[in-house]
């Protein structure tokens, strides 16, 4: 007889028998979580991009710092871009050759997320197209079941109304345009400074005395030229000025230091489309906000016995007026009016008006990681879906976007624009195995393997 616990005893019968249960129960659990509750995808191409990304090689720009990623074919070599471009300080001609190619983004996705919550207008979403349905794809939701959905000027309209964001939704379709803290020192500033003002490089102070309001001045420079935002992707090839779109929806954030003594604070902005501004003036314990230089709105405001650090937004993005502080409204929201065409220097011989301005008056003011974000501009095409007419979706009914307009296979070109709910996989909730490319030396040369990337692990939004 073996004795208790040798091979051929009960007990190691029993652990054996154990583990295969545990390993039979894991695979079984894995097995209906897939099929039910969660799923991994792993996207391929750019059409979500700079938010989610294909295939890409990871770039830091030369110049600025600036990080972000140049998309790239699936296919060989022969397909791999060789240079790339930095939206964020112009830098053109970026030798990316030898960059290695990373993976896309690995999505997790809830496949079931209208049990808790319907399915909202700005998320993403994973779903089989209706030309074919056995492709995954990830793409916007913008319209919802019975509406009529019209793309106008490169907004979004419901059943003829404009579809707004909220500022949280706004920060996560945001597409960076220039940030301070990536300022470039190869190339002239963007920035000129009133007396009072001085750069302290990335960001800027200012100390004054005088009840006279003194200018931050920003000036963009789209590229080649200076000119108004337009929509641009580093993560695509360059497209000629020609071929996009200006874009007139601008969301600009700070964080402030003043001091308690600090007189009037402005932030105004000039998008070409709309001059809006933001004036606080603690002396009069008020706050108002303008357009076209009319004042809309007037608000009191607390005073401050000690100094104030807060982050400030300021946007006219979906055609409305926002200004919050630590991500909470100051005002209730505010429709700007119907744009004409955009003022261009290149048309009226002006010289180029800033995008952006800071003033102050009568003490001291410190301006840190400063960044401007535009939205997404969704391009239309003649005889595209939504484009020529509101597009009817029907009871059960989806339209899908991708954020990269300009090159996303999308509701605006399939045969079948309409997603069906039954099409819907799931709503993608993290980027949960992100890889980078790490270069090993060896006797043979240099090389690159995987290896995990936790900085780019996060939450979809």
């Amino acid at each position: 007889m073996p004795r208790h616990g040798e091979p051929g005893s009960g007990k190691g019968r029993s652990s054996v028998r154990g583990l295969i249960e545990l390993v039979v129960c894991t695979a079984i659990s894995a097995s209906l979580l897939k099929a039910f509750l969660v799923e991994g995808f792993l996207i391929s191409t750019g059409s979500m991009a700079p938010h989610l990304l294909g295939f890409h090689k990871q770039i830091r720009c030369p110049d600025c710092g600036f990080a972000f990623a140049r998309g790239t074919a699936v296919d060989g070599p022969s397909e791999q871009p060789r240079v790339a471009t930095c939206t964020n300080c112009g830098r053109q001609g970026i030798d990316v050759a030898a960059v290695p190619r990373n993976e896309g983004d690995q999505l997790l996705v809830h496949k079931l997320p209208w049990l808790f919550q319907p399915v909202a207008r700005w998320e993403p979403m994973v779903f089989r197209q209706p030309d074919h349905a056995t492709t995954a794809f990830v793409k916007r939701v913008v319209g919802l079941p019975g509406e009529s959905i019209r793309i106008r000027d490169g907004n979004i309209y419901a059943n003829g109304k404009l579809c707004r964001k909220t500022l949280a939704e706004q920060e996560a379709l945001a597409i960076p345009v220039y940030i301070d803290r990536h300022r470039s020192t190869k190339r002239a500033s963007r920035w000129t400074t009133e007396s009072g003002w001085t750069d302290r490089q990335p960001g800027f102070d200012f100390a004054s005395v005088e009840h006279v309001t003194r200018w931050l001045s920003y000036r963009h420079h789209d590229i080649e030229e200076a000119g108004r935002v337009r929509d641009r992707y580093a993560y695509n090839p360059r497209e000629p000025r020609s071929r996009t779109e200006t874009v007139g929806e601008i969301l600009v954030r700070a964080t402030l230091l003043s001091s308690p003594s600090v007189g009037r604070m402005v932030i105004e902005l000039d998008t070409g489309h709309h001059q809006v501004a933001w004036i606080r003036d603690p002396r009069s314990h008020k706050q108002w906000l303008t357009i076209a230089g009319r004042r809309i709105k007037t608000l009191p405001m607390a005073a401050h016995a000690s100094p104030t650090r807060q982050t400030f937004a300021f946007s006219t993005i979906d055609r409305t007026l926002r200004a919050a502080i630590n991500g909470r409204l100051v005002f209730p929201p505010v429709a700007l009016p119907q744009p004409g065409p955009p003022r261009l220097a290149t048309e009226s011989r002006t010289p180029v008006k800033p995008l952006l301005r800071i003033g102050a008056s009568a003490g001291d003011l410190e301006v840190r990681n400063l960044r401007i974000d535009r939205d997404v501009f969704y391009r239309a095409a003649a005889r595209q879906h939504a484009a020529d007419k509101d597009w009817k979706l029907g009871d059960t009914e989806y339209f899908m976007l991708g954020d990269n307009s300009p090159v996303s296979l999308d509701s605006r070109s399939w045969t079948h624009p309409a997603v069906p709910r039954r099409l819907i996989i799931g709503r993608p909730v993290l980027v949960h195995l992100p890889s980078t490319q790490w270069p090993l030396s060896t006797a043979s040369g240099t090389r690159h393997i995987r290896i995990p990337d936790v900085s780019r692990i996060r939450y979809i939004r």
